[in-house]
This record gives C-alpha cells, sequence and structure tokens, in this order.
C-alpha cells in the first residue's frame, strides 16, 4: 500500500476545551473523521496523558484487509488554556 498524507484546516466557533474534549476521546472519531475511514475506536478510555496507545478499527477499499486495526501513540498532550486557539495535527 502506498503511503498517503490527508490533511484539513477548518475553523469551529466552540470553546477550544469542548474541541479537545472531542479529541480527546476515541469514541468520537468516527463522528468526526473526514476521510470516512474511521469505523469506532476498540478501546473506552479517554486519552489523559503522553504514551497512551489507543486503537481505531479503520475501512479502506484499498487495504488489504479491507477492515483494520490501527494503533495510535499520544505524543502531544497539552490542554487548551485561557483563549488560546486549539490547533491540531493528526496523521
Amino acid at each position: 500500500m502506498n503511503e498517503q498524507s490527508v490533511s484539513a484546516t477548518r475553523t469551529i466557533r466552540a470553546p477550544a476545551e469542548i474541541l479537545f474534549g472531542l479529541l480527546a476521546d476515541p469514541a468520537t472519531h468516527a463522528a468526526i473523521d473526514g476521510t470516512g475511514w474511521v469505523r469506532g475506536s476498540h478501546d473506552e478510555e479517554q486519552l489523559t496523558a503522553v504514551g497512551q496507545i489507543f486503537r481505531m478499527g479503520m475501512f479502506h477499499l484499498n487495504h488489504p484487509d479491507k477492515n483494520y486495526e490501527m494503533h495510535n501513540l499520544v505524543e502531544v498532550f497539552d490542554r487548551p488554556s485561557g483563549g488560546q486557539p486549539l490547533s491540531t495535527r493528526l496523521g
């Protein structure tokens, strides 16, 4: 399978704490995924710290198995403070 990168930028008018909460909850990732590849979380725990690994069920027609599992490592975990905008890079 060839390596592929997907990125997007969007301005969402909501408190950073709310957005951070959505990103820190793997159960919400399928609902906010713009690719349609994320099917759901295989873990129930909220993300709380660097070093955590969370697993996601994925689907892609071009993947040899179609359905597969991704293991994701949290490398940065900085809660927003004050009125700071929230910026994240996934992938």
